[in-house]
């Protein structure tokens, strides 16, 4: 047990300086091509430098959800390269250390980054992201924070009514003010039934109240039967709440994982409009895993026990970092279209690649040949047995 504690903090250390090192090294990447679209910003509008840090520091929790899978990948086929370089893994198996007794600190490795990706993932990454929109709104000068939406449509399927704002501010206390809305109410066959023209309006946390409204009433032809002003009017059988129409104006990379949750569990939308919304919130909850996903690409062709190029191994690791990213941007598309369930489009790519590296790993440890030796010695002993009771 003590030669096992050993072994295992060894191979953990080795695996952790590595790791560090490529998150590094890809950040800087991520950072250096993300600047060509942001830079000119920047320059234009005479940003501080440490306004510039400040943009890209926050931007940390977003790029490691693109950083850290291949961050992984490649820290860990670097170890098991240097460890076989140096005849470190002949060593440890010569010592008596089983195959998959080798591999468990790099499995431990990556659940404890799935652990971290799931954590990045609920929250952070987004907020992230709508940070990003709120500073560059800033620099260009284009309003302030997350919570203003500028000409923002919605259209409620289920009470058959079309709403525009042409500025919308949502408070942190539920509240909301409005300037340039119109409401149209139509009927189940989509014609217009009234409309509703208002300079301002806000949410009294029951209904919504314009002020300097107009109402048009429209007859079955479509043509207008009836116009009245009035100074203040209250809309008191529409009672969506601001905090479902901020849901709806966002995309849904930019609400957490609860926002998600809520804005499934209370809308009304048909199920294709919905269908990017579940789509994001089962890739927040899977795409994890892509993490030993990845890694047992590396583990396999990390620990193969032939004289192949190092070179060999890590083109055959870029190979599948650019296959898996396609295959999901593919299938996620899908899903986002409503051309296949959320889950299956968000769990496709991870279920084939899982497949494929479990049996390079296999083959490469001898795996089929323990499980097919198992399987003799099952089939004499329950032979055995059958005799022996027969007997």
């Amino acid at each position: 047990m003590p030669v096992i504690k050993i072994f295992f903090r060894y191979l953990f250390l080795r695996l952790l300086l590595p790791f560090c090192y490529t998150v590094a090294a890809m950040s800087i990447l991520w950072i250096v091509s993300d600047v060509y679209g942001t830079m000119e910003d920047f320059i234009e509008h005479k940003v501080k430098f440490i306004l510039f840090i400040r943009f890209y520091a926050l931007q940390f929790p977003r790029m490691l959800v693109q950083v850290l899978p291949a961050a992984v990948l490649f820290s860990t086929l670097f170890t098991l390269l240097s460890l076989k370089r140096r005849s470190e893994l002949v060593a440890l198996q010569a010592g008596g250390l089983a195959p998959l007794l080798l591999l468990a600190p790099f499995l431990l490795f990556g659940a404890l980054n799935v652990l971290i990706l799931l954590y990045d993932m609920s929250g952070p990454a987004a907020r992230a992201g709508v940070m990003r929109d709120r500073i560059l709104k800033e620099v260009r000068g284009m309003g302030t924070g997350a919570n203003e939406f500028i000409n923002l449509p919605y259209i409620d399927e289920v009470n058959h009514r079309a709403w525009y704002f042409q500025d919308l501010r949502i408070g942190s206390d539920g509240g909301a003010k409005a300037t340039g809305i119109e409401v149209v109410q139509q009927d189940p066959q989509d014609h217009d039934i009234a409309e509703y023209v208002a300079r301002t309006g806000y949410w009294t946390h029951q209904f919504w109240r314009l002020g300097t409204a107009k109402k048009v009433t429209y007859n079955v032809d479509g043509a207008v039967e009836n116009q009245q002003s009035y100074p203040e009017f209250d809309l008191s059988d529409v009672t969506t709440p601001p905090s479902q129409l901020a849901l709806i104006a966002s995309e849904p990379e930019d609400l957490t994982l609860g926002q998600l949750s809520q804005y499934i569990a209370t809308t009304d939308r048909s199920t294709v409009l919905v269908a990017k919304y579940r789509t994001e919130w089962w890739y927040r909850i899977l795409y994890p895993f892509s993490v030993i996903v990845l890694m047992l690409f590396a583990l396999a062709q990390g620990s193969r026990s032939d004289r192949r190029s190092p070179a060999a191994g890590i083109g055959i690791a870029i190979g599948v970092l650019i296959g898996f990213s396609v295959l999901n941007s593919i299938f996620m598309s899908a899903g986002r279209y409503d051309r296949l369930p959320p889950f299956v489009a968000v769990s496709l790519t991870e279920v084939v690649f899982l497949a494929i590296g479990v049996h390079w790993l296999a083959i490469n440890n001898g795996w089929y040949w323990q499980v097919r030796e198992w399987y003799s010695a099952w089939r004499r002993d329950a032979a055995r047995d059958v005799k022996e009771k027969l007997v």
